[in-house]
């Protein structure tokens, strides 16, 4: 299992690698430094007010929704472009267990690389004389629901990636189901109290149900 969690963390540093680039570019920008003028659509310069601007939230919610969605599908449909399932499946281990350890390091990965920009940015606004506006840690709100709903979209991709069939016929149902639960769960009011457990248990049905195809799927 230790070597298992080894690969994952492996197999998944490009991707991730890729994502918290964009996000220390998106930070660095909104820290005032113009180098990243270049990219398209990079927010730039201390304009808006820290976390609450519209420029930080739409970058960093296009940006972790593609890398979940990417992670996703790296961590489950790669594994059958490389025919890997059965070197895997074969060892005398239970597949719920091989298929949970996989979950569990692709959303500690996503969760702690989705954390960074967020925590650094924070502790640039709360330092006195960065910005103009006050700053509360409590403004970094929206940027923490995205970052709890969003692994819905890394195991609907996983499940979408791990199911049999056509890609253009039921294959994607799995990340369009969470990707419309997703949106409804971000308009539900307290979001603490209400959406937050509702995403809680999305979490464990979708882990439940990807444990049941991994177990009954047929990966000759």
């Amino acid at each position: 299992m230790k070597a298992l969690a080894w690969k994952e963390l492996r197999e998944a540093f490009g991707i991730t690698a890729i994502a918290l680039a964009v996000y220390m570019m998106l930070v660095a920008s909104l820290m005032g430094a113009r180098v990243f003028d270049w990219f398209p659509g990079m927010p730039n310069g201390t304009r808006e007010v820290p976390f609450l601007g519209r420029e930080f939230i739409l970058v960093f919610t296009i940006v972790t929704v593609l890398f979940a969605v990417a992670l996703g599908f790296r961590q489950s449909a790669w594994e059958s472009t490389r025919g890997t399932y059965l070197f895997l499946l074969h060892r005398p281990v239970r597949r719920d267990a091989i298929f949970l350890l996989k979950l569990a390091m692709g959303v500690g990965v996503f969760v702690l690389c989705a954390s960074i920009p967020v925590l650094l940015y924070g502790a640039w606004a709360a330092k006195p004389g960065h910005h103009a506006s006050p700053f509360e840690w409590s403004m970094t709100e929206a940027a923490w629901e995205i970052i709890l709903e969003t692994p819905l979209l890394y195991l609907g991709a996983f499940l979408s990636g791990l199911r049999p069939g056509r890609w253009f016929g039921t294959r994607l149902l799995p990340l369009i189901a969470t990707a419309t639960i997703v949106v409804l769960v971000d308009m539900i009011p307290w979001w603490w109290s209400l959406g937050f457990p509702l995403t809680l248990v999305m979490y464990g049905l979708l882990a439940a149900n990807i444990c049941f195809v991994a177990r009954v799927r047929d990966y000759a």
